[in-house]
């Protein structure tokens, strides 16, 4: 006698859908194969996707890291304006001392002509560090973190697009199965394409976004190029400033500095600062005025020589103006282009991901349901009577979830 095998009806049911997840799609099913072809499309196109929103975060981060090179040039704009405006004030009161107003005013001219130069491009470096740079810092970096979700978001999609393909072979690999239930859940493919199909289109059209967002953060290059040229420009010429205001400062001693001279035929002694020999030699005695002058000259003249200085104003004034034109158009588009972006990756995705999940195609319930037997009048007998003093027969029973082979 062959032994009995008893297999539960929940293990056959997981054997038949382990072999059904595993089978493809019949070839009869062309609307269903189409979706299951546009769903792998999307698939790689989501992974592509999520690639492209890594290699945009980095090209943000690096925009804003230009910006932040561009205000801390715009700073040293500033600083260098100021140390100008204090150079021509510390150099003001010497125009006017004999001997020393020649060079001063030379150098006085020279610097202001610079300072005229720095501080018009300071006023506009001020003012797009408010209204352009600072903003646009902020939005790279609400841009970079928007785009970290989309890869996050782009990395789920892609999951659940890989399950709703194994859940569409699965429900065609039944439908095949069912007597016109191919065509059925053909149909029902059919009239579901064109959601699909919009998931393709929203793709396409954040394709196209981030393309032009990160053409936007191109246009920031010449700009920001202009930013660091000029800052550059500027460490040059604070080391040729350096001198100038060393010199200024050693000539301000140098006025100050108190001669003493004996006068003669007498114990005592006179002293005038070189500032007074020079400015006001009507008070210094006739008979020590000229030794004083020749003693305040060979004291002067290598302070003198040190402030014949030819400062040439900074490279790169006239190209950063220039750029600095274009920047509000480049923000006010950064802006948009991002918002779009932003919207493409969060509401319209996400809302062609949700339209799918409502109309996948499935079998028709008409198929699916179980016809009821219909119902019949069923006539109680009556039970025979056993005879006096005999047992019922024994009857095996088997529980309904088990079935004997």
């Amino acid at each position: 006698m062959k032994p009995s095998i008893i297999l539960s009806i929940p293990f056959l049911l997981a054997l038949a859908a382990s072999t059904v997840n595993a089978a493809s799609i019949p070839s009869n099913m062309p609307e269903t194969r189409a979706i299951d072809s546009d769903l792998a499309r999307i698939e790689r196109e989501c992974q592509a996707l999520q690639n492209r929103l890594t290699q945009l975060r980095q090209q943000v981060k690096t925009a804003r890291d230009g910006v932040s090179q561009a205000i801390d040039a715009t700073k040293a704009i500033k600083a260098t304006d100021e140390r100008l405006l204090k150079l021509i004030d510390n150099l003001k009161p010497y125009t006017s001392v004999p001997k020393v107003r020649t060079i001063a005013r030379t150098l006085r001219k020279n610097l202001q002509r610079v300072q005229d130069q720095i501080h018009a491009l300071r006023k506009k470096t001020d003012k797009a560090e408010k209204e352009v740079l600072r903003p646009a810092k902020d939005r790279l970096r609400e841009l970079e973190q928007s785009i970290h979700g989309g890869e996050a978001k782009l990395a789920s999609y892609r999951k659940t697009i890989s399950v709703w393909r194994r859940d569409l072979q699965t429900n065609a690999a039944r439908a095949n199965s069912i007597p016109s239930g191919a065509v059925a859940f053909d149909t029902t493919s059919r009239l579901a394409r064109p959601t699909v199909r919009s998931i393709t289109n929203v793709l396409s059209d954040t394709r196209q976004s981030i393309d032009r967002v990160g053409d936007n953060l191109t246009q920031w290059n010449d700009p920001i190029r202009a930013f660091m040229t000029m800052d550059q420009s500027l460490s040059n010429f604070e080391k040729k400033l350096a001198p100038a205001e060393k010199t200024a400062a050693k000539l301000q001693k140098t006025l100050g500095k108190k001669l003493s001279i004996k006068i003669p035929f007498s114990k005592k002694s006179v002293s005038f600062s070189i500032r007074e020999i020079l400015e006001t030699p009507g008070k210094v005695l006739g008979v020590v005025l000229k030794p004083l002058e020749k003693l305040a000259d060979k004291l002067l003249q290598p302070v003198l020589k040190e402030l014949k200085l030819e400062i040439k104003a900074p490279s790169g004034i006239a190209n950063l103006s220039s750029k600095l034109n274009q920047l509000p158009a480049i923000e006010a588009s950064l802006r948009r282009e991002a918002d779009q972006l932003q919207q493409q990756l969060t509401t319209r995705l996400q809302q062609a991901m949700l339209n799918w999940s409502r109309v996948q195609p499935g079998l028709p319930r008409h198929l699916t349901s179980q016809p009821q037997p219909p119902n019949r009048r069923v006539v109680q007998e009556r039970p025979a009577q056993n005879p006096p003093g005999s047992r019922p027969a024994p009857v095996r029973e088997l529980p309904a979830m088990f079935l004997q082979f």
